[in-house]
């Protein structure tokens, strides 16, 4: 039987709001805000990258409203068409809004554009009815009722075969200040506060990625099913946060069969790394910042699609990067593109043979 193949996407989108709402209340008191001529070069940008990237399932970060979401696969449609490419429409259009959004003060949710059918989708975000907790044992007290933004769990047809596909956002490295906190401007040098709000950030991040692993482990214990968690982690590929997601791998030297298949069970493996073991140099920055070239948003698979895996059910084929449009802004002269994103996209190919049925 031939071979079947699907990519999947990340995209931080970078701020993908309707059209003369406000977002994001400026230091003066002022409003970030679309024009109607602004939204459509953001939309036509976004939709260009798309088409660029022709992914069959796409997971965004930042998309504040769905009317916005539907503009740019409405707009991808129209470029695809002008081109004359031959790739599918997304019909499968889903926004996960962010527990946190007000109408007159938005908050950055989730999206999913697909070719495929859905078959199932839920967000998480709200914990209070099941908190993650550490004990005080070590001198410890944390409980978190509440992620920064929502956790999307997909499940898709991937063309013959079911997976499951988790989008995460996690909360940024930037300082958990309130926005009338002085410490929140540099200019006052309050520089323990300020690693006071860089520590908030971490232990926040902390949190929601054991929220996440929490989803990610009741689909993948004891379950067949390919599963993919991507997004923007806010974090690198060796971060404790990353590695919480990503889970542990069994100590190489266990004796017990049984134990490595339980720890197998249940890891997931990083697409970027696998590429680049096959692979002489690839660059896979997307995100840069003070000179400092970052891969920060990820895309992980678990034991179905990974290449070590004797029984596996398909393959990584291949990793992509689209990040020529990501430059450090700090440097005066940079070219900058407005309506761009600030981070680069991930794209992973896969391939397998469908299984009997």
């Amino acid at each position: 039987m031939a071979r079947q193949r699907f990519s999947i996407a990340t995209f931080n989108v970078k701020n993908l709001v309707n059209p003369g709402v406000n977002y994001y209340q400026k230091k003066d008191g002022s409003w970030n805000r679309y024009s109607d001529a602004a939204f459509a070069r953001k939309v036509t940008w976004l939709a260009e990258q798309l088409a660029d990237m022709d992914a069959d399932h796409v997971c965004l970060q930042e998309v504040f409203h769905v009317e916005a979401l539907q503009a740019v696969a409405e707009r991808h449609a129209e470029i695809v068409a002008t081109r004359g490419l031959h790739q599918p429409a997304y019909t499968e259009i889903l926004h996960f809004p962010n527990d946190r959004s007000k109408i007159d003060d938005p908050s950055p949710g989730l999206g999913y554009l697909g070719r495929r059918p859905v078959l199932s989708s839920r967000k998480v975000q709200d914990l209070t009815e099941d908190p993650v907790i550490l004990g005080s044992e070590r001198g410890l007290s944390y409980s978190l009722t509440s992620t920064s933004r929502p956790i999307a769990i997909i499940e898709v047809d991937l063309g013959g075969l079911t997976g499951s596909i988790v989008n995460l956002h996690l909360k940024s490295k930037r300082p958990l200040l309130d926005r009338d906190d002085p410490a929140d401007d540099p200019a006052n040098l309050m520089f323990l506060d300020r690693a006071k709000g860089d520590v908030g950030s971490l232990v926040l991040r902390a949190g929601e990625a054991l929220a996440a692993r929490r989803e990610i482990l009741s689909l993948l214990r004891g379950n067949g099913r390919p599963v993919f968690v991507l997004g923007d982690f806010n974090d690198g590929a060796e971060a404790v946060t990353t590695e919480v997601i990503r889970g542990e791998s069994p100590w190489r030297n266990e004796p017990d069969a049984a134990i490595k298949q339980g720890f197998w069970d249940v890891e997931l493996y990083s697409a970027a790394a696998i590429h680049l073991r096959r692979s002489e140099r690839a660059d896979f920055t997307t995100h840069v910042h003070n000179g400092h070239h970052n891969t920060i948003d990820h895309i992980l698979l678990s034991q179905e699609f990974y290449y070590r895996n004797s029984r596996r059910i398909g393959d990584l084929d291949y990793m992509r990067a689209f990040n020529d449009h990501v430059v450090d802004g700090e440097f005066a002269g940079a070219p900058r593109e407005p309506d761009a994103s600030d981070h680069g996209q991930l794209v992973a190919y896969f391939s397998f043979v469908p299984p009997d049925v």
